[in-house]
């Protein structure tokens, strides 16, 4: 999918608030096109006291001579490029955020091999590392932070010998390592590797951990800051496929836990969502495959949440109620892939996203010779310097609405493309592809019925077109 059929599907938005947001969101592609093949992929994304970004990715060039290097890029709160800095001197590893100060500092770490280094980066751009360590094994970070006490947690696996385990790591605020702990794949797991994702800090100094110990289950560890397991729960799903991953994420009561993990293997893969309280996971929902097979990183907001993804091969941010229907959908050609996690080094990253104080949802991610990094509005809008204070016209006529037996659709102007790639496709409230209906130059006929022929159920459906020109709009149907 070339970048000029982006899809930006709008399901379920209301427009209030438009004119204000006017003019704040942006899409930031940065092109590295070379007759060498590259690809790129985001690690981090950090939001500024201005609310200009810092991006942390890697890089990869497959010229006569493979090259590797780390990347970090600042964007001004426009959207423009106010600079790049490559601190890895062409190295293939993990970059992995820990958090950014008051003053725009940006704290990380890189591992390559067994090599662990500490860096900051100021809001100019210069960066430098202040702390160097080697480990006896190959280490990779998917995700670090740091504690109330200025040390920094990182969590992910360690090889040796064709496996992997998780590990768990705390440094002092100068990285000197204050604790290292491996937890072992478990006795009986078909596959023999074991990888930690994603960590939260809890008030009473503990950590959570989700992981994976065996490739039938994902798991949620509470840990003591030396890394001892104080509790363990298990997911049931199979989580041995490639780019599995588990991510947490406190509830805004601050009483409970939002999980996201992908189980199965592809094509059987789906994202499913969990709550986590007082000790015991509840199933909330999960995302059809159709429409998110990978995911990456959870964002919560007041009343709905943000997952980011992959499904077919591009990317997806996905806005949902704490029920499960989804608001909207953007599509994003790339894969965010780097060699680093295409080989099975690392993971997928779960801090993709970031929100600022109006709600404006922040998006890093990747491509074959792209950057990407995309600013939203909290109705997954992203206007332009020409937009106007309403939303655009729609162009699908569908009557009568509600509809009960029979619905009359056509597009009601004509954007250029050709009879055969005029198609309607229709959604329930749950994102879920219920029929495609192909249009021709007048009107055309749905029956309510689904692509198994069975009658749909009343409730709310979406109808979007699936030409160059994207339009979607609601109707009712009835009995």
């Amino acid at each position: 999918m070339t970048r000029s059929m982006r899809i930006l599907l709008i399901l379920l938005v209301a427009c209030i608030g438009y004119k204000a947001f006017a003019n704040s969101g942006y899409e930031y592609i940065q092109n590295w096109y070379s007759e060498d093949p590259i690809k790129y992929a985001s690690r981090s994304i950090y939001l500024c006291s201005d609310n200009s970004v810092v991006v942390l990715g890697n890089y990869d060039c497959y010229a006569e001579f493979n090259f590797h290097d780390f990347v970090i890029t600042k964007l001004d709160p426009q959207g423009n490029l106010l600079w790049r800095h490559y601190p890895g001197n062409g190295s293939l590893g993990s970059i992995t955020g820990v958090d950014i100060d008051v003053s725009d500092t940006v704290t990380f770490i890189t591992s390559v091999n067994d090599e662990i280094r500490f860096w900051e980066i100021d809001s100019a751009g210069e960066a430098s590392y202040f702390s160097y360590y080697e480990h006896d094994q190959t280490v990779s970070f998917n995700k670090s932070l740091r504690t109330p006490l200025g040390q920094i947690i990182a969590v992910g696996k360690t090889f040796a010998y064709y496996t992997s385990s998780a590990c768990f790591f705390r440094f002092s605020s100068a990285g000197d390592t204050l604790a290292t702990v491996i937890w072992p794949v478990d006795t009986g797991s078909p596959s023999q590797e074991a990888e930690a994702y994603d960590l939260l800090l809890l008030d009473n100094g503990n950590v959570l951990v989700t992981c994976s110990l065996h490739s039938s289950t994902g798991s949620v560890l509470e840990v003591s800051p030396d890394g001892n397991i104080l509790s363990r729960i298990d997911i049931p799903g199979d989580f041995s496929g490639a780019f599995s991953n588990l991510t947490i994420n406190r509830s805004l009561n601050d009483e409970s836990y939002i999980l996201a993990g992908r189980t199965g293997s592809y094509p059987d893969s789906s994202v499913k969502i969990f709550l986590l309280s007082a000790g015991e996971i509840t199933y909330l929902f999960e995302i059809d495959p159709g429409i998110l097979q990978d995911i990456c990183s959870v964002k919560l907001h007041t009343d709905s949440i943000y997952l980011c993804g992959r499904q077919g091969g591009n990317g997806k941010l996905i806005n949902v109620s704490y029920t499960g229907e989804i608001n909207w959908i953007w599509e994003q050609s790339g894969d965010n892939l780097s060699r680093y996690q295409g080989e099975g080094l690392g993971s997928e990253s779960t801090a993709l996203l970031d929100l600022d104080s109006l709600g404006c949802i922040y998006w890093a991610w990747g491509d074959d010779e792209d950057q990407v990094i995309i600013k939203l509005l909290p109705n997954g809008q992203l206007p332009v310097d020409d937009d106007l204070a309403i939303p655009a016209p729609n162009r699908i006529s569908a009557y009568p609405n509600p509809m009960k037996d029979q619905l009359s659709i056509k597009l009601t102007q004509d954007d250029g493309a050709a009879v055969g790639e005029n198609r309607i496709d229709i959604y329930n409230i749950k994102g879920q592809l219920v029929r495609s209906v192909q249009l021709g130059k007048g009107e055309t006929q749905w029956d309510g019925k689904d692509k198994q022929g069975q009658n749909c159920p009343s409730g709310v459906y979406l109808l979007r077109s699936t030409n160059h020109s994207i339009h979607t709009t609601k109707i009712c149907k009835s009995y």
